[in-house]
């Protein structure tokens, strides 16, 4: 059995294959992310605010291990004197007492902070600055105008009761 096949058939699988063959490869978002720069710039504003970037425990131990001893010896003598009849004894003690301190001083840690994220925050938090004096300026001009608002009903009540 011979199978015949059509040019029209070859030219149509051609084109529907290499047409799925450009949209499989078009899309790819990531090649579109590193291709666009605004893009690559609101994924990496999000990546730095997430926190991504550095992990919060990581820390570097360097070790300078200074030991440090400290010996303290106290002698206490005490001296016991006996008169038994013509008899004199002597009893005398002697007692050491040690204390040894040891202080290791050892271990400098340090952490591993993502400036990226940091000047991501200081800059969020000069423009919520920003924003928050903006607001209390329009609350100081709001709550002035309240007022005196406020004050004119108030003298007009005064005046129509004055009145009568």
């Amino acid at each position: 059995m011979k199978i015949k096949l059509d040019p029209l058939n070859v030219l149509l699988i051609a084109f529907i294959s290499v047409f799925f063959i450009f949209w499989l490869v078009s899309c790819n978002p990531v090649k579109q992310v590193l291709r666009d720069e605004d893009k690559l710039q609101q994924v990496a504003r999000v990546i730095v605010n997430g926190g991504w970037c550095a992990n919060d425990t990581t820390y570097i131990t360097k070790s300078d291990t200074l030991v440090k001893v400290d010996t303290l010896v106290e002698v206490y003598t005490d001296t016991e004197v006996v008169t038994l009849n013509d008899t004199t004894y002597f009893t005398k003690w002697k007692t050491k007492t040690i204390a040894k301190t040891i202080t290791i001083r050892d271990t400098l840690k340090s952490y591993i902070v993502d400036n990226a994220r940091v000047k991501s925050l200081q800059s969020d938090s000069t423009t919520l600055t920003i924003k928050m004096n903006e607001y209390k300026q329009k609350a100081n001009i709001r709550l002035s105008w309240l007022i005196s608002l406020l004050i004119i009903a108030a003298v007009y009540v005064y005046l129509k009761l004055k009145k009568k």
